[in-house]
């Protein structure tokens, strides 16, 4: 439980208090619920390999190695489940307080807790097209093929060409719905929820100060320090899972009253 001037306390009040609140959420979610991260020392990038072959080019040149430097991680984001703070986000849904959540992550797991409106600023694992006709296919028995060694890459069933998820690869820009509906929230929040991100990758990492400049209240849930905790109504430096915990238990309501004897 929170302590009186607790940060959690304080970010807690804010999110009680806001009624258009929109979340942004980092790797931090995601790697409570068994993901591994990106950027990190021992993240996906830090093999040298992953970076050369999950690129926009990579992917032209030899979509099966695409797929032999990303599996392992696709399985790992197959078997995760949303976590509390993912769970937070739905109940504040819930309430009519969270209008929009925008995230850095693939996963998906915002909308498999339940969030409805989601902006994925670096796509989605979970869908592909097709790389020459553009043809959709859900990625998941394309997966399974994979890991059953029925195909090294799969390929679109309408032309045969390889078929590529929806993730933005380096070399490519954001998607420009993702990030447009992503401002346009962002301009509209009375309170902006950072959970989980250090705030360093662009353009992503602008959407906050934007939420500021526009008159909105900043709250920042991440284990480290960012550049924007100054700029910040409330700051909490601690796990995801706890805060996600003490929040919902603060704002779900009172359990009745038992009837008088």
């Amino acid at each position: 439980m929170a302590r009186m001037n607790d940060p959690s306390e304080s970010a807690i009040s804010l999110i009680r208090t806001a009624r258009r609140i929109v979340a942004f959420s980092g790797a931090g979610i995601s790697t409570e619920a068994g993901i591994p991260d990106f950027r990190s020392p021992r993240g996906v990038y830090s093999n040298s390999d992953a970076v050369e072959w999950l690129s926009a080019s990579g992917f032209r040149r030899d979509p099966a190695a695409f797929y032999r430097a990303s599996m392992d991680l696709f399985s790992t984001i197959a078997r995760a489940e949303p976590t509390d703070a993912h769970r937070l986000l739905v109940r504040l849904e819930e309430m009519g307080k969270v209008e929009a959540v925008v995230t850095q992550n693939i996963d998906g797991l915002h909308a498999a807790a339940g969030s409805s409106k989601v902006y994925e600023l670096h796509g989605t694992w979970r869908t592909g097209r097709c790389s020459e006709c553009g043809a959709f296919h859900n990625m998941l028995p394309l997966y399974d093929r994979i890991l059953q060694g029925g195909t090294d890459a799969p390929a679109c069933c309408l032309c045969s060409a390889p078929v590529r998820p929806d993730i933005v690869l380096f070399e490519e820009l954001l998607p420009v719905e993702a990030w447009q509906g992503a401002v346009e929230a962002v301009g509209r929040c009375d309170l902006m929820l950072v959970l989980g991100s250090s705030l360093v990758v662009y353009p992503a990492a602008e959407l906050p100060m934007m939420a500021v400049s526009a008159g909105a209240k900043l709250v920042i849930v991440n284990l480290e320090e960012t550049s924007y905790d100054r700029a910040a109504a409330a700051v909490v430096h601690g796990r995801l899972g706890e805060f996600a915990r003490a929040a919902l238990a603060a704002l779900s309501p009172a359990p009745p009253a038992p009837p008088a004897s």
